[in-house]
């Protein structure tokens, strides 16, 4: 169970972290003492920064390359920091109304299908009142590699988040050391 508090109602003045064990209840106060610091001094460690990329078969022959999705498995303490970062950030992007209502990719509730429901339900009205509709659709192939973070990063800046905070938020996405691991015919090695 993860318990998180904001010392003050302002984001920017930090984030204070409470990590305990869902059975005992005892606080993990060396883990509160890392993240804690690691947002007060907007970075975080560098093992953080490491990840193995490990290629996971999509579909087609296994021979071709391009069959294969990079997955990069990072440590499980930086997994447990983005997460709670990444909870109250949403939080704090929703509340000051950033996040506009038909965003629903990576949303609480939200998915595809409700993106589908909600231009099914737009369409019908349309052609209940006699509208005709063209429609477009796009498939945005690894659409989050090709984002710049230095753009992710500037926009975040826009949304009142700064200090140490974005800092440490930098610090993660920036200078990732990855490690590829091969493949053989049973798989890794």
């Amino acid at each position: 169970m993860i318990n998180r508090y904001d010392a003050t109602s302002s984001y920017n003045s930090g984030l204070i972290c409470q990590v305990s064990s869902s059975e005992s209840k005892i606080q993990n106060k060396q883990t509160t003492i890392i993240f804690n610091k690691s947002l007060e001094s907007g970075s975080v460690p560098k093992d953080w920064r490491a990840a193995n990329v490990c290629p996971t078969y999509k579909k087609g022959k296994r021979t071709s390359p391009e069959n294969y999705r990079p997955v990069t498995l990072t440590s499980q303490i930086c997994k447990l920091f983005e997460h709670i970062v990444r909870q109250d950030l949403v939080q704090h992007l929703e509340l000051n109304h950033f996040i506009s209502d038909t965003q629903h990719g990576f949303r609480k509730e939200c998915s595809c299908l409700t993106t589908l429901l909600v231009f099914l339900d737009e369409v019908a009205a349309a052609v209940n009142i006699g509208n005709c509709i063209d429609a477009i659709y796009l498939d945005f192939a690894k659409a989050f590699d090709k984002v710049p973070h230095q753009r992710l990063i500037q926009k975040l800046r826009t949304h009142g988040i700064s200090g140490a905070v974005l800092r440490s938020i930098s610090s993660v996405t920036e200078n990732k050391e990855c490690r590829s691991l091969e493949l053989n015919r049973n798989g890794l090695k």
